[in-house]
């Protein structure tokens, strides 16, 4: 058994995982870099890193393609059962980590436990944790926090791997990629962190630093078109969220999540003159409006362009610039059928009209990219909320 690893002093360096959509874990280490953390693993759907509380506060605002933030409180070796899950989980000082007055709710996950015959019900083994943190309380101070699923307080996530039990306070709460701007949405929209992931594998980052065009024929709601802009402005993801996990963790210092926040904030580029040209465009005009809205929702409206048309209408107003989009996909057959033409439309316009451009697409259905009849430069498996994905990048000459 490991000694607690939180303590109370601002310099503590502190253990924590950054999870993010699978297939975006290089991404996800390159911002973790950028922070100036330590990076300690990479893991198919994280990054595990070591830093100051300044760098925890850095991490829960500033990465893009992070869904969660979190911070090792303790580790156990050769946990086998629920009761042992239990003693491991009562022996924590969980009064040094938050109070008695407030809600707390405990996830489970498990992976890998080859010597494990049967599945093992992580709904109970969340509930003999949750009893666990309860009787501690009860059993020292006579009083127990109350359990609350929807908005709690405190978010308390273990994972046992190979019968290793690793224990997290989560910093985020409610998941990264609820960045607070988006009030409307129109049907499957894509998740905010993985459109950024998007926008970074395709080198936007780089090329809205040489201001180069960008355009999102698709933009449905805007997520894709929002996140672009936010990362072309050095906007932080979370600089407009409300609330988040550490708020009633004991060790939080309210004082320097503001100067982070501040130094972050002051460096968020307000002259659109030093902006490339921003794009949207959509046939629907309820998508423009929800892009709107959701852009005014950031403050982001006067520097993007939104256009009422569709792609094979559309002409570049420049030699180079950068596409990337997720347009309609079917889940079904017939869905994917009757979208063909929309897709051969496209490669037909990117081949004869957008020379020297790039363009990324995503989409869970193979037949629609076959439907492009362009090659790409690169094929990268995503994960698009439950569809297995893919995202290609098409070099235009």
């Amino acid at each position: 058994m490991s000694k607690t690893i939180i303590r109370k002093k601002s310099e503590t360096l502190y253990r924590l995982f950054a999870i993010c959509p699978g297939g975006l874990d290089e991404v996800l280490k390159k911002e973790v870099d950028q922070i100036g953390a330590k990076i300690l693993e990479v893991y198919p759907g994280g990054v595990e890193f070591e830093g100051n509380l300044e760098i925890a506060y850095r991490a829960c605002l500033s990465l893009r393609t992070a869904s969660r933030i979190l911070l090792l409180i303790q580790d156990f070796k050769k946990v086998f059962q629920p009761e042992e899950l239990y003693d491991a989980v009562k022996s924590v000082e969980w009064h040094r980590i938050f109070s008695a007055n407030c809600t707390f709710a405990v996830y489970f996950t498990e992976t890998n436990n080859n010597a494990r015959k049967n599945n093992i019900n992580v709904q109970y083994w969340a509930l003999k944790a949750k009893d666990a943190i309860a009787d501690y309380y009860n059993d020292r101070f006579g009083e127990r926090p109350d359990v609350d699923r929807q908005t709690p307080d405190i978010s308390i996530r273990l994972h046992l791997h190979n019968h290793i039990l690793k224990i997290y306070l989560d910093l985020s709460g409610r998941s990264l990629h609820e960045r607070g701007y988006r009030t409307k949405t129109l049907e499957a929209p894509i998740k905010e962190n993985l459109a950024a992931g998007l926008l970074l594998l395709a080198g936007w980052d780089e090329l809205a630093k040489k201001k180069t065009p960008f355009l999102d024929p698709f933009c449905g709601s805007g997520t894709l078109l929002i996140e672009a802009a936010m990362i072309a402005t050095n906007t932080p993801p979370a600089i407009h969220r409300s609330i988040f996990g550490f708020y009633s963790w004991r060790d939080h210092q309210p004082a320097l999540f503001e100067r982070v926040r501040e130094s972050l904030m002051a460096k968020i580029e307000k002259n659109t003159a030093k902006l490339p040209l921003m794009k949207g465009a959509d046939i629907n005009p309820e998508a423009l409006q929800a892009t709107l809205s959701n852009l005014k929702n950031c403050g982001l409206e006067g520097v993007v362009k939104l256009e009422h048309t569709s792609f094979e209408a559309s002409r570049p107003e420049t030699d180079n610039g950068l596409i990337v989009s997720n347009p309609p996909y079917g889940v079904r057959l017939s869905e994917v059928e009757a979208l063909k033409r929309t897709y051969q439309d496209m490669g037909s316009t990117l081949k004869h009209h957008y020379k020297g451009w790039q363009c990324g697409i995503i989409t869970s259905e193979l037949p629609l990219f076959h439907a492009i009849a362009l090659k790409p430069s690169k094929k990268l498996k995503l994960h698009n909320g439950n569809l297995d994905s893919e995202f290609r990048i098409y070099q235009l000459f």
